[in-house]
């Protein structure tokens, strides 16, 4: 649809087979080195899992913060005439190159995951953010050489730069707020906060996983023959519940694998705790509900653990 002016910029990017082309081979690289194998857990570490956000946007504010006060350090020191601060604005420049560098690598991770059409956004919100290092890379050059000195040319090269980079971060920004994209696909799930019932306990098989609609919330149960633990004991078995829905891109969790005491993910392999929701491993930051299991004349019953 375009029916207002971001709609007409990511449709025309979806469109275009020009993106596709150029960031298919690098999507089928990425994948190849990151997705298995011993590249992986540096994969995972970029994805942001271990501090339990993305750590895109963690670095892509330093960029943003340090080449907002380069362009500041410019135009004050010009306009006012204070030469120590274009000593200030190369600090600045180099300091938002560094974490644009940082940015980009850990943002190439989450794109490894995302799917059409939002893949092509992100290539072009990828692809704008670069050219804008690259030119503040040049800006630094030219203070370099001109020995940290002031000059409207420079101001002018890092403004064409803030220009990209700030488009860039609306397509990055759109890519959130009006395509979902790595977006807790739990956030609104709520209650039950009283036991309901599920399933008959009898309809549950040993390390197989069922999916049951329980007020409205999709819910994962897996009977195993572990401890109690945070589950309810059944038979030989014990029974553990968790949300049905992977929070990183909503993947169905009963079309997983059970390995262990944890779930994993059928799209982007994310393992869950079965106990307690709890990621054990990534690209996913963020656990899925937990219930609480109960079994009442053979029915089971869960609750949404608080």
């Amino acid at each position: 649809m375009k029916r207002d002016l971001s709609e007409k910029i990511e449709s025309s990017i979806v469109s275009s087979s020009l993106v596709k082309k150029i960031s298919a081979p690098l999507d089928g690289l990425l994948n190849r080195m990151f997705q298995s194998g011993i590249l992986r857990p540096l994969k995972l570490f970029l994805n942001g899992t271990w501090i339990g956000h993305p750590l895109h946007p963690v670095l892509k504010d330093i960029p943003v913060g340090a080449w907002t006060f380069t362009v500041i350090f410019d135009l004050a020191g010009l306009l006012f005439n204070v030469p120590s601060f274009g000593l200030a604005a190369s600090v600045t420049t180099a300091v938002g190159i560094l974490g644009a560098l940082g940015a980009a690598v850990a943002g190439l991770m989450d794109w490894m995951d995302v799917d059409p059409p939002e893949k092509s956004v992100g290539a072009v919100h990828a692809i704008l953010n670069v050219a804008a290092t690259v030119i503040f890379a040049v800006s630094l050059f030219m203070r370099w050489q001109s020995q940290w000195q002031l000059s409207w040319t420079i101001c002018i090269v890092s403004l064409v730069a803030y220009g990209l980079m700030t488009f860039g971060a609306t397509l990055g920004g759109a890519l959130v707020y009006r395509m979902g994209v790595m977006i807790n696909r739990n956030a609104y799930a709520h209650g039950p906060a009283d036991f309901r019932p599920a399933i008959a306990a009898a309809k549950l098989v040993e390390g197989q996983m069922t999916r049951v609609d329980v007020d409205g919330q999709p819910v994962l149960l897996v009977k195993t023959s572990s401890a109690a633990g945070a589950g309810s004991a059944s038979g030989t078995g014990t029974i553990f519940a968790i949300g049905a829905v992977c929070s990183h891109y909503g993947a169905p969790l009963n079309e997983g694998k059970v390995e262990g005491d944890c779930v994993r993910c059928p799209w982007h392999g994310s393992r869950f705790a079965l106990a307690d929701g709890a990621v054990r491993e990534g690209p996913t930051c963020t656990p899925v509900p937990s219930y609480e299991v109960r079994i009442v004349k053979d029915q089971v019953e869960v609750k949404m653990r608080v």
